[in-house]
């Protein structure tokens, strides 16, 4: 199993095609999970049962990304560092885009 983003009831092809991994199942229990308890984070410990995301709660999310930033280079190295910190890029990058249209709801699970 794993945890990506995706856009509900997509309306065209950028929103059908619209999907950015997050991680495996296994990835964030063993990072994220550790990360989002240690931090405080309240979306990122939505992430693994599954929550519904709209526009208005995307800077709460990049804040906490930022965070989850700042923890991996001080907790983690190597690969794994490296593979998180590329997958927090992509969530920073392209999860503001997701919302092109008015009352998109991204799904993040």
């Amino acid at each position: 199993m794993s945890i990506s983003a995706i856009i509900i009831d997509p309306e065209d092809e950028f929103e059908r095609s619209f999907m950015l991994p997050v991680a495996t199942e296994a990835f964030y229990k063993k990072y994220w999970e550790p990360a989002a308890e240690e931090l405080g984070l309240q979306w990122t410990a939505l992430f693994q049962g599954g929550t519904d995301v709209e526009r208005e709660d995307v800077p709460s999310i990049l804040e906490e990304i930022s965070l989850l930033k700042d923890w991996a280079a001080s907790k983690m190295s190597g690969d794994a560092h490296e593979h998180m910190l590329r997958r927090l890029e992509l969530l920073e990058r392209e999860l503001p885009g997701a919302f092109r249209r008015g009352g998109a709801v991204v799904y993040i699970g």
